[in-house]
């Protein structure tokens, strides 16, 4: 066996990995305290966050990852200014109440931690910014038009819990479950879940370090700034006059419309979550499925997303490791969702390396094989043919299509529903909201 094949050959299971490499993922400080320390994340890019049912889902997120790891939950924020501090279950409450009852056209900004200080990096931790909906009517000179109540951004929600953890076959399950869950509650436009270089609040202090451990071991997610990704999962277009003024803008993207922006992934990890458009522009969920159909990839779809799970757990890509062989075979197939020219995932910094736009396609390019093609660049308008295109559509919506359907919420779902119809909502699923997958046009088995 040559050294190469030998090195590809091995594979570092979460203990190992975790008893072998603990130090060199963490940054530990003169009291013994860690300012970076190895974890799992999970980060979803998500619509409907100013809404109440988008709301809702995003406190029954809170609530569970309470229920499951509450007794080490000790400190947080309730609005995005806050002091970041110890909490009693009056600040609890708090901070529930603000995910609750803030205004729609408001941001919601919270986090619940295990840190007991904010430059103590946390061994679990779930945050989220939301989104804003317009406060009231809004037409510019040039005709353009945001009726009030219409969702201007879309809201990003982050966990993370220790390495530790899944290091044991119980561990990995309860962090998978959550996860699932997340996807359950929330409209979900995509994401990632993975190893990570978990940064304490103050993380503006700690980009070169998060950088520095992401370079050397490939199955690092950077994401210390996964707040500045949100732009990338949130396509829009738009229409001008003969002055190029903006007349309108569009979600989902228009057909014929202007590209305001195309929509990316960020890249691939242990799962990768890929919201409806980005497995359209796949060929659809059956597409997808065939393209990674292997033993060790996993590939579910729970409401708006698909989940695509690169092996039977997370790799760290260790340098003895090479690049996790999963990680690679997942990234062939979903690279062409990547954005050719990303922008930096830190903060820039010209004293310090970090992941500046140059180290961010490099880095984000790190699972390409060597003989990979360019990755394309987007169109400046949307096709023509973008239109014909089925997403899944949510329970209580007018059918966008005659044809058959089918929903994960109940059994034997199958159906056709004619054009206009409405379709309706399952109530009391575990999988929470309802949403109707399209199959054909036509049934092949008449």
């Amino acid at each position: 066996m040559s050294d190469v094949d030998q090195k590809r050959s091995i594979v570092l299971e979460p203990f190992a990995a975790h008893a072998r490499y603990f130090e060199d993922l963490s940054v530990r400080m003169p009291d013994n305290s860690f300012a970076v320390r190895p974890g799992v994340i999970g980060t979803v890019y998500f619509a409907g966050g100013s809404k109440p049912d988008g709301r809702r889902g995003l406190l029954a997120c809170f609530d569970r990852f309470a229920e499951m790891f509450g007794e080490h939950l000790i400190s947080g924020k309730d609005e995005d200014l806050a002091k970041f501090s110890k909490k009693t279950a009056k600040g609890v409450e708090k901070i529930r109440k603000a995910i609750s009852d803030t205004p729609e056209s408001m941001q919601v900004s919270v986090m619940r931690s295990s840190a007991p200080n904010p430059t103590t990096a946390p061994e679990y931790h779930i945050e989220t910014l939301t989104g804003r909906a317009c406060p009231e009517d809004y037409e510019s000179a040039a005709g353009y038009k945001v009726p009030k109540g219409q969702e201007l951004d879309i809201s990003y929600m982050k966990f993370s819990v220790p390495m530790e953890l899944i290091t044991h076959p119980e561990g990995q399950e309860k962090y998978e479950q959550f996860l699932r869950f997340v996807c359950e509650q929330l409209n979900v436009l995509g994401g990632y879940g993975g190893l990570s270089a978990v940064t304490a609040y103050n993380y503006h202090n700690w980009q070169a370090q998060e950088w520095a451990i992401a370079e050397r071991f490939s199955g690092i997610e950077i994401d210390c700034c996964a707040h500045l990704g949100k732009d990338e999962y949130d396509p829009v277009s738009y229409e001008t006059n003969e002055n190029d003024q903006v007349t309108a803008m569009y979600r989902p993207l228009r057909p014929g419309t202007k590209v305001h922006r195309w929509g990316f992934i960020k890249g691939v990890n242990w799962y990768t979550l890929l919201g409806d458009v980005f497995v359209e522009r796949l060929g659809g969920d059956a597409a997808l499925r065939k393209a990674l159909d292997r033993e060790d990839i996993g590939v579910e779809r729970i409401n708006h997303c698909v989940l695509v799970r690169a092996g039977p757990f997370p790799r760290l890509g260790a340098p003895e490791e090479g690049l996790p062989e999963p990680y690679v075979f997942v990234n062939k197939v979903l690279r062409v969702l990547r954005n050719p020219k990303p922008d930096g995932l830190h903060f820039y910094d010209p004293h310090l390396p970090n992941a500046d736009s140059k180290h961010a396609r490099s880095w984000e390019a790190r699972f390409d094989l060597p003989n990979a093609p360019p990755i394309p660049e987007p169109p400046k308008v949307v096709p023509p043919n973008l239109g014909k295109l089925r997403q899944s559509v949510r329970g209580g919506s007018p059918c966008p299509e005659a044809g058959w359907w089918h929903t994960h919420a109940m059994q034997n779902s199958r159906r056709y529903f004619k054009l206009g119809e409405i379709m309706p909502i399952v109530e009391g699923s575990s999988w929470g909201w309802t949403y109707w997958i399209w199959e054909h046009s036509q049934d092949s088995s008449a």
